[in-house]
């Protein structure tokens, strides 16, 4: 049975399934589903735990089946949680998956968590048994459009009156972010700002950290967004974020696509490409793009500009890393060209 997320509070108030599958790219909303199984779950007298976080390349197959059915210390219920990242079953974990599926653990709930599952996952044997007998849990990015009307709704819940344009503003200053909007949220209320909660009090409340985080960076970057590349840089600097650092996520990147594009050229597809580097499905637009608009020699001409970058950080070579970072961040956009 597949659910909305603003399905699964109903559902939960009616009924316990014995699995649940939580796949999305969103960590916030992941963690809030999660938070609300396992309530109910404890409500139900679900009262032990027991978490396993998959390691790429682990047998974590025999791992869930040994954990699955040893016996309980503590409790005669309990929620067993398999935290998959973006690790895929074998043939054998697949097996034991689709005999839970079946067969489901007796006073266990089996809460299952991923990144996004793509389409040919969600056409998997195991898949298909485990939505059959559980809850997949259908969690969808908060469109751009929408998120203001989220920020109300969380805000309500943690004792909050935002208007309209509180919201809004709020919305603004995240672009998006969900766990930036959250933590906002958070900070406003333990300042205890009472009654209505209009734009003025949320400007003066809230600092402007839309997340501009270094892998933020990386990703406008390969979008081709060079405007918002040069205020999330403007913002790193800002915060004393340290240049190495930022040169450490570039220079990750371009390696990756160095590699990417040279396996392309001696024919490799792209799709098989993007498996095997672990590219997940969000972010194969961006990745796409570059590798279209770029070549091999390009990369290597970055990697070339990431190690002047190094040099000028170290003091081996005279320059202002901040410019040179810039300049290394507007290539990969393409909005400036790159030059042997």
């Amino acid at each position: 049975m597949k659910l909305s997320s603003q399905q699964l509070e109903q559902h939960l108030a009616k009924t316990l399934a014995p699995i649940y599958i939580i796949s999305t790219d969103e960590l916030l909303l992941a963690q809030d589903a999660l938070d609300q199984i396992r309530a109910a779950a404890r409500k139900a007298g679900f009262t032990e735990r027991q978490s396993l976080t998959v390691e790429t390349g682990s047998d974590w197959g025999k791992l869930l089946y040994a954990e699955a059915h040893s016996l309980s210390l503590f409790a005669t219920k309990r929620i067993v949680e398999l935290h998959l990242a973006g690790s895929k079953p074998n043939n054998a974990a697949s097996k034991i998956l689709q005999d839970i599926a079946a067969s489901p653990l007796p006073d266990t709930i089996l809460i299952i968590t991923s990144n996004k599952f793509d389409s040919r996952t969600e056409q998997t044997a195991w898949h298909k048994a485990l939505e059959k007998s559980g809850v997949v849990l259908q969690v969808w990015p908060i469109p751009l459009q929408q998120l203001p009307t989220w920020i109300m709704q969380r805000a309500k819940k943690a004792g909050l009156q935002f208007t309209p344009d509180a919201a809004k503003l709020l919305a603004d200053q995240v672009e998006g972010n969900l766990l930036a909007a959250a933590q906002e949220i958070e900070k406003i209320g333990l300042l205890q700002i009472t009654g209505v909660i209009d734009h003025h009090a949320i400007a003066q409340a809230v600092t402007d950290n839309a997340r501009f985080d270094i892998f933020s960076l990386v990703e406008c970057a390969l979008s081709g967004n060079s405007q918002r590349c040069i205020r999330i840089l403007d913002n790193l600097r800002a915060e004393d974020v340290e240049p190495i650092l930022i040169l450490w996520a570039l220079a990750r990147e371009v390696r990756t696509l160095a590699d990417i594009a040279k396996q392309m050229k001696q024919g490799a597809p792209l799709n098989t490409l993007f498996s095997k580097f672990r590219i997940w499905e969000k972010r194969q637009p961006s990745v796409r793009r570059f590798l279209q608009q770029h070549s091999q020699a390009d990369c290597l001409t970055l990697l070339a500009h990431c190690a002047k970058i190094d040099r000028i950080v170290k003091g081996a070579q005279t320059g202002n890393a901040w410019d040179e970072l810039q300049l290394l961040t507007l290539k990969l956009t393409g909005s400036v060209i790159i030059t042997n």
